[in-house]
């Protein structure tokens, strides 16, 4: 429990810090929780349900330059029937990423993202996975929308369970966007592909997602998206692809509109579907995978930082994520 403390500590003294150095801050925090339930293995029910607490805000020197902050904590036991005890799951993220914004509203920056993921198996046998991801990003903001891309590449860090990290080079890159329709009617959508190559073998990753949100008015907001991934295995011979497609529908609501605190609360339910294809009967009988996943969020903007719930399954489609497995990852 010491990690989310410091992570936490440092978050709340940020905005502090920034103002006693004549800085202007915006961001958000929000504290979670989600319970996801897997069905599809015949005889076996799988849970993740886990707490989550995550931190956004950019740190603006002047009008042109800023610098992007982000840090998250997830916490979780994925409980399978049958196994001898629960596995508990940790993971630690962190990004920072500059840019520059022209006076024509193009922009440009680069980024870095980090990631600590520990899996405890049995009491104090715990597996670390550590990954990295920088690259470069630019786009354009035309008042009611934007449009950006980015170009990257992902390492995984030594490991000796993972022994052909070695030798395997992954790049990221995609587009994402959005656009207000009308006045309290946004949509956003996003395309991201991850290559990861080994050796003559490549094994593509691609997500998509495509969502909106809509102000009713009163503080209430309702909002959702759709969207898929595939995961390319042709490579491998005579196996199908594993597919999957997802939806998300939520809810939030700011109780600042009612005169009380800058408080955001949201609920949203989202459900996926994973098609195994050829791999199916050897891993669940035949069956499609299912996901269905329940959130609960508490967000506090800060300045004047967004109110959308950095838990939230529409992170995808709203384009905040640099690689197609980090956008699949964090959506459980």
């Amino acid at each position: 429990m010491i990690r989310p403390i410091l992570l936490a500590g440092a978050v709340v003294a940020l905005p502090s810090l920034a103002m006693a150095q004549g800085l202007e801050f915006d961001g958000s925090v929000t504290a979670g929780a989600n319970f996801n339930s897997i069905g599809g293995i015949p005889g076996t029910d799988i849970t993740l349900n886990g707490y989550s607490f995550d931190f956004d805000g950019d740190l603006h020197f002047d009008e042109s330059f800023s610098v992007g902050i982000g840090a998250g904590f997830n916490t979780g036991n994925l409980d399978v029937t049958g196994a001898p005890s629960e596995i508990s799951v940790d993971l630690i993220s962190l990004s920072i990423e500059p840019v520059y914004q022209f006076s024509s509203g193009a922009y440009v920056g680069a980024y870095y993202r980090m990631g600590d993921l520990d899996l405890a198996i049995f009491g104090p046998v715990t597996i670390g996975i550590d990954t990295s991801q920088y690259g470069i990003f630019g786009g354009y903001d035309f008042g009611q929308g934007h449009v950006e891309a980015f170009y990257g590449m992902s390492e995984l860090g030594d490991n000796a369970l993972f022994p052909v990290a070695l030798n395997t080079d992954v790049t990221d890159f995609g587009v994402s966007g959005s656009y207000e329709v009308m006045d309290g009617l946004d949509i956003f959508g996003s395309v991201m592909r991850t290559n990861i190559e080994t050796g003559p073998t490549s094994l593509p990753i691609t997500a998509y997602a495509i969502g909106a949100e809509y102000d009713l008015g009163n503080g209430f907001d309702i909002y959702g998206s759709v969207g898929g991934s595939t995961f390319d295995l042709s490579d491998l011979g005579p196996i199908d692809d594993i597919t999957a497609f997802g939806a998300t529908i939520g809810a939030s609501y700011d109780l600042s509109a009612s005169g009380s605190m800058p408080l955001v609360l949201s609920a949203e339910y989202s459900r996926t579907n994973v098609d195994l294809g050829t791999l199916a009967p050897l891993l669940t009988a035949g069956n499609d995978l299912t996901v269905d996943r329940f959130a609960l969020g508490v967000t506090i903007p800060i300045g004047n930082g967004s109110t959308t719930p950095l838990n939230s399954n529409t992170r995808t489609a709203r384009g905040e994520y640099r690689s197609a497995v980090a956008a699949l990852i964090n959506s459980f």
